[in-house]
Formats: C-alpha cells, sequence, structure tokens
C-alpha cells in the first residue's frame, strides 16, 4: 500500500500546469487531493480525470488573494476527508513588469496570492497539520526568481517570491515543535501553461535549449520533489528550499535564451 494511502493532500492552483501535475502524482500515489481552483472549468477537469484514472479527488472554488478563501478551502477540506496531511502552496498571479510597469493592484495581487496565502492557509490548518499521524507538511511552491537569479521585466513576481521563501524559513521554526514541517521548491523555467502562454512554443524551446540539462523542467519534476517533502523521509527536512532548475543558474547558458526570455516578458508587462 502506497505510503499516501488515506491521507488528506491539499493543492492550491491544481487546474492546470503545476499544480495539476502535483495533484495527479500525490492521487496516483493513493492520496485524496483537495483541488484549490480559481476556475471552474479547469478544476473540475483536473478532478475529472483524477477520478477516471481511479483516484480520489474533489474541488473547492478557491481566490489565493483571499483570506477568508484560504479559511474555506481548508474548511472544506477537513469536510470532505476528515483531516489534513498536507497542504502544497501553488496558486499565483503572476505580475509581470519591472519597477514602473507594475500597478498597485496587479503588484499586491502577486503579494497576496503568492506570500500572505500561504500564511492564511498554514495559519488555518495548523492544528490540522500537527495532528497528521505522519507528520503535517506545509510545501511552498516559489521560484529561483525569488532567491537564487533575477530575471528582468519580473522585479515584482521575484519580490512575491522571496517573501515566500522567508515565510518558509520562518514559519518552520514556529511550528517546528507541532509535528509540521514546512519547506519550498523553487523552480526555474518549467514547461507550463503559464509558460507556454507567455513565451510561446518557440520561445519556450529555445530557451530550453539553453539550460544546462537540456530541456524545460517539467510539472512532473516539480510533483516528484514535493512527493518527497510530503513523505515520512523527509521528516528531518524543514525550512529548506530546494533549487530545481536543470543546472541553469550555477552554469553559463548558451546563446539566446536570455534574450528571448526577456523580449518574451517585456512585451507581456507593456501589454498591461
Amino acid at each position: 500500500m502506497s505510503e499516501f494511502a488515506g491521507r488528506s493532500v491539499i493543492v492550491t492552483g491544481a487546474g492546470r500546469g503545476i499544480g495539476r501535475g502535483i495533484a495527479e502524482a500525490f492521487a496516483r500515489a493513493g492520496a485524496r487531493v483537495m483541488i484549490g481552483a480559481r476556475t471552474p472549468e479547469y478544476g473540475a477537469a483536473a478532478r475529472d480525470a483524477i477520478r477516471a484514472a481511479g483516484g480520489t479527488a474533489d474541488l473547492a472554488a478557491f481566490d489565493a488573494k483571499s483570506h477568508a478563501s484560504c479559511r474555506d478551502l481548508v474548511a472544506a477540506t477537513r469536510a470532505a476527508f476528515g483531516r489534513i496531511d498536507v497542504i502544497i502552496h501553488c496558486a499565483a498571479e503572476i505580475p509581470h513588469g519591472g519597477l514602473g510597469m507594475v500597478g498597485d493592484e496587479a503588484l499586491e495581487a502577486g503579494i497576496a496570492s503568492i506570500a500572505k496565502a500561504a500564511w492564511w492557509l498554514l495559519d488555518a490548518a495548523r492544528s490540522d497539520l500537527s495532528a497528521a499521524p505522519a507528520g503535517g507538511r506545509f510545501i511552498a511552491i516559489g521560484s529561483v526568481n525569488g532567491t537564487f537569479v533575477t530575471v528582468p521585466n519580473m522585479t515584482a513576481y521575484g519580490m512575491a517570491k522571496a517573501a515566500l521563501d522567508a515565510f518558509v524559513r520562518g514559519a518552520a521554526g514556529d511550528v517546528v515543535r507541532e509535528n509540521i514541517t514546512v519547506n519550498a521548491i523553487n523552480p526555474g523555467l518549467v514547461a507550463s501553461d503559464n509558460a507556454l502562454r507567455v513565451l510561446g512554443e518557440d520561445g519556450l524551446a529555445a530557451y530550453g535549449a539553453t539550460i544546462p540539462v537540456g530541456r524545460a523542467g517539467t510539472p512532473e519534476d516539480i510533483a516528484h520533489a514535493c512527493l518527497y517533502f510530503a513523505s515520512e523521509k523527509a521528516g528531518y527536512c524543514t525550512g529548506s528550499s530546494l533549487k530545481l532548475d536543470g543546472g541553469a543558474s550555477v552554469a553559463a547558458k548558451g546563446e539566446g535564451g536570455d534574450e528571448v526570455l526577456q523580449a518574451r516578458l517585456k512585451a507581456q508587462a507593456e501589454k498591461r
């Protein structure tokens, strides 16, 4: 029997992309998954796909910018599954742009959905996670742009992800005696719906080719790391941030990748 059989897992931002990949991986591993999704049709599609594959999943409407929505998601999971063992916070509203290019509303949406939501979710589920038989787990999906690298025209996004990384370190200490671990996964470029929308197929391929391992990451790459952090094997690991970028932040890139990324991000920011 899988280690995750019977365990209850919340995944925010699970309607598409990285979040959906994480939700599907936990369902395959035997967990009961609560999908927190802002867009109902995406969330329903993810839930139905898990159920069709023989997994257990439920769906709750979720707005990561809202404190009340974070509390409601925790309550809905408790009602549906009777317990909460793992929370993976992947939802984010991404503000594209540098200084002078991002308005107050977009800036606040990015900070709230990425960093504040992590605070709200862990606070709301603290007693549930503490009671988890195998140990409660809180996993935040950050970004190398928050701590390890600087990406032009992504200043606001990087600021919000840096705040998330700081939250992980501080919160890990806050709950270290409560049977809860708190860790972060910081991906680089991942071939997700959002990356495809921003870069296009040609841009994604061009930038992926400059990464030392020779490709962009996949949602499954991130899911594998989540499965480790959520497992009993990771019980000694808390307050950690795992860089998962194919070596991009520690090795020289090839020609053209950065220019493609910068041009696409600048174009996205100028549309707003």
